[in-house]
């Protein structure tokens, strides 16, 4: 549960490089290949801003000589600052993480009761989940979304309820799963 946000994220910034290098590349394409369209990219640029077509001329031919012309389009012809370098070792950090809280949570009611009570432990653990679930589908939505106003609170209710459900879809799967293979090589 949370190392899946976890690897969400990270994978959002595995491909936010992708993305980032992939767009780069045509851009510096189309530098080679027409100079025109990136004289109209750069036009289109300073339009919305009201600057003197001669100050945009100026401009337009400072930026073609300039070495940092690539930089300038991925910046605000693209919108897009180049991802940071050093994510592929904090998403690494951050998974392994998640699924190590992820696959504790579960197991904290085993870890406190007696061995003899492990049907509490389960009824526990059970909704100690339910609770994660929950606070985690809520919480991602305030993340991703906002905390203020009603309907943020409304939508990180909902967000939390549908996490309970799914993750208790996915539990009930995977518990099908093991039976099925349980009685595969055990027929009874």
């Amino acid at each position: 549960m949370f190392s899946t946000f976890c690897r969400t994220l990270c994978n959002r910034g595995i491909l936010d490089r992708e993305s980032y290098e992939a767009t780069k590349s045509r851009t510096r394409d189309l530098m080679v290949a027409s100079p025109k369209c990136v004289s109209e990219a750069i036009f289109d640029i300073f339009t919305p801003y009201n600057i003197p077509i001669s100050t945009v001329n100026d401009l337009m031919k400072s930026l073609a000589e300039s070495p940092q012309l690539l930089e300038f389009l991925m910046r605000f012809g693209h919108v897009l600052p180049e991802p940071s370098g050093s994510r592929p070792l904090t998403c690494a950090f951050t998974i392994a993480a998640g699924y190590f809280i992820g696959g504790l949570i579960p197991l904290l009611p085993y870890i406190v009761v007696d061995r003899h009570e492990v049907i509490l432990a389960l009824y526990w653990s059970i909704v100690i989940m339910f609770g994660a679930l929950f606070v985690f589908g809520y919480a991602k939505t305030g993340f991703t979304g906002g905390w203020n106003g009603r309907d943020r609170l409304v939508k990180g209710i909902k967000a939390g309820f549908q996490m309970v459900i799914v993750g208790s879809v996915a539990a009930g799967a995977s518990m099908a799963l093991v039976r099925a293979f349980e009685y595969s090589s055990h027929p009874p």
